[in-house]
């Protein structure tokens, strides 16, 4: 949920959803399950980008001229243009937080659910789709900070990328919106809201970039946590995915805007072979995890 639709914050309805879920993930896991990094050693880490190599059969472009949109979401070429011109790696200077202080940054407890799920895993990989500044409402920020987790964070609004920048955060971050066929194209948004259906006066055009393409610029094929939050068009981007070939072991989507309905989203995600965990705080997001994965994390 973006900052202009906040709603009061409900610390003991989180709560009460943590439990519940972990009742429901003990119940359905009868073999406790002992920590194994080796065996979830499966993420391949994002290389120096300023390698011609890091791009699946690398091809010239000259990305002065280059017009991205219509190209698949596999294309060479695509993949090096986004390498060279979009993402933006990891700073290298201390953060600059307005809140430093602060621990979790969630709107309603979305970064302590998770890391309770994950039982304190460590160097993770998360992508979180609506990052706003890189710190309002992160779901991110804790992993980063403090567990050593890497990730990547999208934002469309040039406002909040801006912003995003200046906080140094130690992820790639990506200005763009997601497209939501499997082809590269340009998004018309709402510059104050991002995704967004709805009449604005400030409305701006940004790249569309297929999801899938800048996880295979980043050589990532298991997303440790998802945080998808972009106002609407979340079953849209996920039914870009070509799913036998990235994996998330735990999905936050925000759900209460989707058209397509909630059950529409669960049904979805049930034949790739998520689980549904349930709902956050007043169903604002729903929970999803693949449990050949996540199960490995359970407290014994």
């Amino acid at each position: 949920m973006r900052p202009s639709t906040i709603r009061g914050i409900c610390y003991f309805s989180g709560i009460f959803f943590l439990i519940s879920i972990f009742t429901f993930l003990k119940r359905s896991h009868t073999k406790k399950s002992e920590w194994n990094p080796e065996g979830l050693d499966t993420i391949k880490m994002a290389p120096n980008l300023r390698n011609d190599d890091s791009v699946p059969n690398s091809v010239p472009c000259n990305h002065t001229q280059y017009d991205f949109k219509g190209a698949d979401q596999e294309d060479p070429q695509l993949l090096e243009y986004i390498r060279r011109e979009l993402l933006v790696p990891p700073s290298v200077h201390p953060y600059n937080l307005t809140n430093p202080g602060t621990v979790h940054f969630s709107q309603f407890n979305q970064s302590k659910i998770a890391n309770a799920l994950f039982n304190g895993m460590r160097d993770g990989f998360f992508v979180e789709v609506g990052a706003v500044d890189g710190e309002t409402l992160s779901n991110s920020i804790f992993f980063e900070r403090e567990l050593g987790w890497s990730g990547l964070l999208i934002e469309a609004s040039p406002s909040y990328f801006k912003a995003m920048q200046k906080k140094n955060r130690k992820a790639y971050s990506i200005h763009a919106a997601l497209a939501v066929t499997t082809f590269a194209s340009e998004v018309t948004l709402d510059a104050d809201i991002g995704y967004s259906n709805r009449l604005s006066s400030h409305v701006v055009t940004v790249k569309g970039i297929p999801l899938f393409s800048i996880l295979r610029v980043l050589n990532v094929e298991v997303v440790d946590f998802l945080s998808l939050d972009i106002e609407s068009f979340e079953v849209k981007v996920l039914k870009t995915l070509p799913w036998d070939k990235i994996k998330f072991r735990l999905m936050c989507i925000e759900v209460n805007h989707i058209p397509e309905g909630k059950e529409f989203l669960t049904e979805f995600l049930q034949e790739k072979g998520y689980k549904f965990l349930g709902y956050g705080h007043n169903e604002v997001d729903a929970w999803y995890s693949l449990p050949e994965l996540l199960e490995t994390h359970l407290k014994p």
